[in-house]
């Protein structure tokens, strides 16, 4: 798995739970290489069988609590961190663990206690430091920023990484602009080394081979196939692009269940090679192969993994994962009455904010602010395309005008979705469900316009974004 042969590493890992299944090891290494592959309900699912073997395994329930969490398994992910303390409360990692759930929860105040008490166990654990100082806007982190300035000069590149978002964060409640930019030009130089730089060229290619395999013969030629549900919502685009408030917005109406950021989609289409016995291609080149009983049993394991928390009585089901614009190919011959969502904001503003945030590593094209505008144009021709060959329907909506009329666009929303008006939208705030995404805190208060033109105070350093945006 080091050396990244991923293959080799689930045969190893499958062969030595041939020899003995009741060690949770080699069940957690088979949970990193699903994970590896996008598999995240099957990598959680061998989390649960690396927990039954050695129930006081404190990295199995910590892994299996997180794998719960980010799939949006709110209660669960709370009982294994309960089982965690019951292990071992002086570790650090279940105290940082616990506050990420308290900040899904929206309560700062808990999450803050939490992250402080695993500084106090370990002094360096940074990741507690990062989350702690990104709280910035709910408690007083003045004294751990004095702390954290210091850590940023001497640390290596993980912890600059993680130390540094979070400084800047703070840097910034403070009004200190050019010290919260340096900040995070300080973690993304840092994210850089550590993962790798963004390859624009392979980027570009597999666009280039998007638009190739999905055209619009192919589109024509499987008109029929898939399932003609309405209940899949798809909200996409650029992370930072107003997914979740939109998310909050419609999640709120009685009839529609807001299923957070789902890993369903992508799970299904990186799996075709193994639907289709064959481990020598990979999406999105397994697309041609599949056949219409192939795309309908795709479809109805979606309407199944989507649906295993939604209420049977609501009529749409959202999931708003972002990047699931890849994947509107596989939705078209699948779901192709699914409803799709596309959130738009201006690129200075939203390439900032990603640039402002600590995303996984497998999202090196957020860590500099060309290949963010890079990224975001060939984004803008893939949608362009689906838009001009698939027949799905899609809804354009922007930030900004969101942020200016939530009244008006809730009602554009809700009338796409065939849903009737209802006032319980706009207080969208006080829906008390988990939120896992950066903006967790922005949903929780009232509609609020701070973050439009937040670009202006960092106008100076944003080129490649100003750019991007053209003139005006």
């Amino acid at each position: 798995m080091r050396a990244g042969d991923f293959s080799g590493a689930l045969d190893a890992f499958k062969q030595s739970l041939k020899i003995n299944p009741r060690l949770a090891a080699p069940w957690i290494g088979l949970a990193q290489v699903l994970e590896r592959n996008g598999q995240f309900e099957d990598a959680r699912a061998c989390l649960e069988r690396a927990a039954a073997a050695e129930p006081d395994h404190l990295d199995a329930r910590l892994k299996l609590a997180m794998a719960c969490k980010n799939l949006g398994h709110v209660e669960a992910a709370r009982q294994q961190y309960d089982r965690a303390l019951a292990i071992d409360a002086g570790a650090a990692s279940v105290h940082v663990g616990i506050g990420q759930l308290m900040e899904d929860l929206g309560d700062p105040e808990a999450a803050a206690a939490a992250y402080r008490t695993a500084i106090e166990l370990d002094a360096t654990r940074h990741q507690a430091m990062a989350n702690l100082l990104g709280l910035s806007r709910h408690v007083d982190v003045s004294r751990e920023m004095e702390t954290a300035t210091e850590t940023l000069r001497r640390a290596g590149d993980r912890e600059k990484a993680l130390i540094g978002y979070g400084l800047g964060k703070a840097h910034e409640q403070q009004k200190n602009y050019d010290l919260a930019f340096e900040a995070y030009a300080a973690a993304n130089a840092a994210r850089r080394a550590e993962a790798g730089a963004f390859d624009r060229d392979v980027f570009d290619r597999r666009i280039d081979k998007m638009l190739t395999i999905f055209s619009r013969d192919f589109f024509d030629a499987r008109n029929t196939w898939g399932i003609d549900s309405a209940r899949p919502v798809f909200i996409v685009g650029l992370p930072r692009s107003g997914t979740t408030l939109t998310e909050q917005v419609i999640g709120s109406h009685p009839e529609c269940f807001g299923a957070g950021e789902l890993f369903a989609l992508t799970d299904l289409a990186t799996a075709t090679p193994d639907r289709l016995g064959n481990k020598d291609t990979h999406w999105p080149f397994a697309a041609p192969d599949l056949t219409g009983k192939h795309v309908r049993a795709l479809a109805a394991d979606y309407l199944v993994q989507s649906s295993t928390r939604a209420p049977a009585s609501v009529l749409r089901v959202v999931d708003k994962q972002p990047l699931n614009f890849w994947h509107l190919g596989l939705v078209a011959i699948a779901l192709p009455n699914a409803k799709i969502i596309h959130c738009t904001r201006d690129i200075r503003d939203c390439g900032l904010s990603i640039y402002s945030q600590n995303f996984n590593p497998q999202q090196a094209w957020s860590t500099d602010l060309g290949d963010i505008a890079h990224y975001w144009r060939g984004y803008r021709r893939l949608m362009a395309h689906w838009a001009s060959v698939t027949g799905l329907q899609i809804m354009d909506v922007a930030y900004e005008e969101t942020v200016s009329d939530l009244e008006g666009q809730a009602r554009r929303l809700l009338e796409f979705l065939e849903l009737e008006w209802d006032p319980g939208v706009l207080n969208f705030h006080e829906n008390e469900r988990a939120v896992q995404t950066p903006s967790r805190w922005q949903v929780r208060r009232p509609l609020y316009q701070s973050s439009k033109a937040r670009w202006r105070r960092f106008e100076a350093h944003l080129g490649p974004l100003l750019q991007a945006a053209g003139p005006g």
